[in-house]
C-alpha cells in the first residue's frame, strides 16, 4: 500500500472512532427508554472503533501488525509487568496515602473484595478486547509505519484515545460522578492521563508485538484501581489525596506511570539496537 493510501485509512480510523461515540448519543436520543449505562448508543461507541479496524484490514489485507498472537516465549515478564503495574502502584500510593492520613477504607469481608475485583476484571477482560486492538491493534502500528517518532507516537495515539471517551464523559456517565467536579475537567484530566498512559502501553505493545498484555494490562486497571476507589467508593482520599496519590489519577501516580514507560522504552530501544547490530 502506498503511504497515502496508508494515510488516508488512518485519517479514516480517527475521524470513525471519534465519531463513533456521538452517533451512539444520537441513536440513545432516538431511543431514550434504554437501562442506563448498558445502551445500544453506549455499545456501538465501544465496538464501531474494533470493527473499523476489521474493515480497514479486510479492504487492505493488512494483518501483519494486528498483534493477535500472545507471543508468550520471551516475553512472560512484560505480561507480569502488564498485570502487576496497576496493583503495585495502587499499593504504593494509597499505602502513602494511609501514612500521611489522606485515605479511609469501608469495612469489607476480603472474600467479597475478591470477588467484587475478580468479576469486574473478567468483565473489563471482554470490554478491553475491543479497545486495545483498536488501539494498540490499529491506531499504533500504523502510527509506527508512517514513521511518527515516540513523542508524537504517544501524542497522538493518548489523544484519540482519551478524545474517543468524550461521549463517555460528557453524555454516557450518570451525575452521581460528577458530585465533586465537572465533565468537561473529567475529560481533560482524561486526555494528560491517557496520554502519559499512552507510553506504557504503546512500549509494551512493541516490546511483545501482541495486544494481549495491554488487555490485561487495561482489565486490571479497570478491575482494581477504577473499582475500589470510583466503582465502589471502598477507598476514599481527601481532596489533596486525591489530587497526589489517586491510583488513577493522582499527580504523583501519573509521574510514575511515565517513568515506568519511559524505562520499558529504554529496554525496547536496547533490544532493537542488539538485533541491528546482530545483523
Amino acid at each position: 500500500m502506498s503511504a497515502g493510501r496508508r494515510k488516508l485509512s488512518l485519517l479514516l480510523f480517527i475521524v470513525v472512532v471519534l465519531a463513533s461515540g456521538w452517533i451512539g448519543v444520537w441513536v440513545d436520543m432516538k431511543m431514550p427508554e434504554q437501562p442506563e449505562g448498558n445502551s445500544l448508543g453506549m455499545g456501538l461507541w465501544l465496538v464501531l472503533p474494533m470493527l473499523t479496524m476489521l474493515v480497514l484490514r479486510i479492504v487492505s489485507r493488512d494483518w501483519k501488525d494486528i498483534g493477535v498472537r500472545f507471543n508468550f516465549k520471551g516475553n512472560m515478564k512484560w505480561y507480569a509487568a502488564a498485570i502487576a503495574i496497576y496493583p503495585v502502584m495502587a499499593v504504593i500510593v494509597v499505602g502513602l496515602a494511609f501514612l500521611l492520613d489522606s485515605a479511609h477504607v469501608s469495612d469489607i469481608e476480603i472474600n467479597t473484595l475478591l470477588t467484587l475485583i475478580g468479576v469486574s476484571t473478567a468483565g473489563s477482560f471482554i470490554k478491553n478486547i475491543f479497545e486495545e486492538f483498536a488501539w494498540r491493534g490499529y491506531l499504533t502500528p500504523k502510527l509506527i509505519e508512517l514513521k511518527f517518532n515516540d513523542g508524537s507516537l504517544y501524542l497522538v495515539s493518548g489523544l484519540v484515545w482519551a478524545l474517543w471517551h468524550a461521549p463517555y464523559y460528557m453524555v454516557f456517565l450518570p451525575n452521581t460522578y460528577f458530585e465533586t467536579t465537572t465533565r468537561t475537567s473529567f475529560l481533560l484530566i482524561g486526555c494528560v492521563l491517557m496520554v502519559a498512559w499512552s507510553i506504557m502501553y504503546v512500549e509494551i505493545y512493541r516490546l511483545t508485538k501482541s495486544v494481549w498484555p495491554c488487555v490485561f494490562m487495561h482489565a486490571v486497571e479497570d478491575g482494581v484501581p477504577t473499582l475500589l476507589l470510583s466503582v465502589t467508593g471502598i477507598i476514599t482520599l481527601t481532596k489533596t489525596g486525591e489530587l497526589w496519590l489517586s491510583p488513577t489519577t493522582g499527580i504523583i501516580t501519573t509521574v510514575l506511570f511515565v517513568g515506568f514507560g519511559l524505562w520499558l522504552r529504554s529496554v525496547r530501544v536496547r533490544k532493537e539496537q542488539k538485533l541491528s547490530l546482530g545483523h
